[in-house]
Protein backbone atom coordinates (compact mmCIF):
# COMPACT_ATOMS: atom_id res chain seq x y z
CA UNK A 1 0.00 0.00 0.00
CA UNK A 2 1.25 3.46 -1.02
CA UNK A 3 -0.13 7.11 -1.01
CA UNK A 4 2.58 10.16 -2.30
CA UNK A 5 3.62 10.71 1.28
CA UNK A 6 4.29 6.64 2.23
CA UNK A 7 5.02 3.51 0.88
CA UNK A 8 4.07 0.35 3.03
CA UNK A 9 5.76 -2.18 -0.12
CA UNK A 10 8.51 -3.08 1.93
CA UNK A 11 6.98 -3.83 5.53
CA UNK A 12 4.57 -5.92 3.35
CA UNK A 13 7.34 -8.07 2.13
CA UNK A 14 9.56 -8.53 5.03
CA UNK A 15 6.31 -9.17 7.25
CA UNK A 16 4.82 -11.50 4.50
CA UNK A 17 0.79 -10.62 5.16
CA UNK A 18 1.25 -10.13 9.16
CA UNK A 19 -1.11 -7.18 9.35
CA UNK A 20 -0.60 -7.37 13.39
CA UNK A 21 2.79 -6.80 13.17
CA UNK A 22 2.96 -4.05 9.73
CA UNK A 23 0.33 -1.98 12.79
CA UNK A 24 2.95 -2.62 15.28
CA UNK A 25 5.68 -0.59 12.89
CA UNK A 26 3.35 2.12 12.42
CA UNK A 27 2.36 2.68 16.11
CA UNK A 28 5.91 2.59 16.80
CA UNK A 29 6.66 5.48 14.20
CA UNK A 30 3.54 7.26 15.23
CA UNK A 31 5.28 6.86 18.72
CA UNK A 32 8.52 8.27 18.21
CA UNK A 33 9.82 9.98 14.93
CA UNK A 34 7.52 13.10 16.01
CA UNK A 35 9.61 13.10 18.81
CA UNK A 36 12.63 13.03 17.10
CA UNK A 37 11.69 16.12 15.18
CA UNK A 38 10.61 17.94 17.58
CA UNK A 39 13.54 17.48 19.71
CA UNK A 40 16.27 18.48 16.35
CA UNK A 41 13.80 21.67 16.51
CA UNK A 42 14.54 22.30 20.11
CA UNK A 43 18.17 21.61 19.47
CA UNK A 44 18.65 23.96 16.37
CA UNK A 45 16.87 26.55 17.92
CA UNK A 46 19.15 26.66 20.99
CA UNK A 47 22.31 26.48 18.59
CA UNK A 48 23.08 23.14 19.20
CA UNK A 49 22.88 21.91 15.16
CA UNK A 50 26.01 19.88 16.11
CA UNK A 51 23.70 17.66 17.90
CA UNK A 52 20.89 16.73 15.45
CA UNK A 53 22.84 13.85 13.84
CA UNK A 54 22.12 11.08 16.28
CA UNK A 55 18.27 11.91 16.49
CA UNK A 56 18.35 12.08 12.73
CA UNK A 57 19.99 8.71 12.39
CA UNK A 58 17.10 7.02 14.79
CA UNK A 59 14.74 8.24 12.37
CA UNK A 60 16.54 7.30 9.44
CA UNK A 61 15.40 3.97 9.67
CA UNK A 62 12.41 4.06 10.06
CA UNK A 63 11.54 6.84 7.97
CA UNK A 64 13.09 4.48 5.29
CA UNK A 65 11.15 1.35 6.15
CA UNK A 66 8.16 3.20 5.72
CA UNK A 67 9.19 4.71 2.09
CA UNK A 68 8.59 8.62 2.87
CA UNK A 69 11.03 9.33 0.29
CA UNK A 70 10.96 13.31 1.09
CA UNK A 71 10.96 13.44 4.57
CA UNK A 72 14.04 10.67 4.06
CA UNK A 73 16.06 13.32 1.88
CA UNK A 74 15.82 15.81 4.70
CA UNK A 75 16.46 13.71 7.08
CA UNK A 76 19.62 12.46 5.49
CA UNK A 77 20.90 16.11 4.67
CA UNK A 78 20.04 17.04 8.45
CA UNK A 79 22.05 13.82 9.51
CA UNK A 80 25.22 14.96 7.24
CA UNK A 81 25.35 18.22 8.06
CA UNK A 82 25.09 17.94 11.58
CA UNK A 83 27.66 15.16 11.48
CA UNK A 84 30.32 17.10 9.11
CA UNK A 85 29.74 20.51 11.41
CA UNK A 86 30.04 22.49 7.66
CA UNK A 87 27.48 24.44 5.82
CA UNK A 88 24.13 24.39 8.80
CA UNK A 89 22.32 27.18 7.19
CA UNK A 90 19.93 25.26 5.44
CA UNK A 91 19.31 22.53 8.44
CA UNK A 92 16.65 25.01 9.52
CA UNK A 93 14.63 24.75 6.25
CA UNK A 94 15.39 21.35 5.88
CA UNK A 95 13.86 20.45 9.51
CA UNK A 96 10.88 22.75 8.21
CA UNK A 97 10.40 20.52 4.87
CA UNK A 98 10.61 17.24 7.19
CA UNK A 99 8.17 18.88 9.53
CA UNK A 100 5.72 19.50 6.85
CA UNK A 101 6.17 15.79 4.84
CA UNK A 102 6.03 13.91 8.13
CA UNK A 103 2.37 15.79 9.15
CA UNK A 104 1.36 14.80 5.86
CA UNK A 105 2.33 11.25 5.66
CA UNK A 106 0.69 10.94 9.59
CA UNK A 107 -2.18 12.50 7.97
CA UNK A 108 -2.59 10.44 5.50
CA UNK A 109 -1.88 6.79 7.19
CA UNK A 110 -3.92 7.64 10.04
CA UNK A 111 -6.93 8.42 7.54
CA UNK A 112 -5.87 4.85 5.86
CA UNK A 113 -5.73 3.29 9.68
CA UNK A 114 -8.75 4.20 10.84
CA UNK A 115 -10.62 4.04 6.86
CA UNK A 116 -10.24 0.42 6.97
CA UNK A 117 -7.58 0.55 4.43
CA UNK A 118 -4.38 -0.82 6.39
CA UNK A 119 -5.57 -4.46 7.87
CA UNK A 120 -9.40 -3.96 9.25
CA UNK A 121 -11.15 -7.00 8.88
CA UNK A 122 -13.74 -5.59 6.72
CA UNK A 123 -10.97 -4.75 4.13
CA UNK A 124 -8.71 -6.43 1.99
CA UNK A 125 -5.75 -7.50 4.47
CA UNK A 126 -2.59 -5.96 3.33
CA UNK A 127 -0.10 -7.87 1.51
CA UNK A 128 2.61 -7.80 -0.82
CA UNK A 129 0.60 -8.74 -4.11
CA UNK A 130 -1.89 -5.75 -3.43
CA UNK A 131 -1.76 -2.78 -6.05
CA UNK A 132 -0.47 -0.01 -4.93
CA UNK A 133 -2.93 3.21 -5.03
CA UNK A 134 -0.88 6.14 -6.33
CA UNK A 135 -3.09 8.97 -6.03
CA UNK A 136 -1.88 10.91 -2.95
CA UNK A 137 -4.60 10.97 -0.29
CA UNK A 138 -5.52 14.73 0.98
CA UNK A 139 -6.46 16.49 4.35
CA UNK A 140 -10.52 16.49 5.00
Amino acid sequence: MSSVHYNLDYLQQVFQGNDAMVQRILDSFEEQVPGYLDEMEARWSRGEWRDLHPLAHKARSSISMLGMQSLLDDIVHIERTSRSGENEGDIGARLGSAKRSLSLALDALRRDRTGGALGRADRPALSPSRPSRKSGLRRA
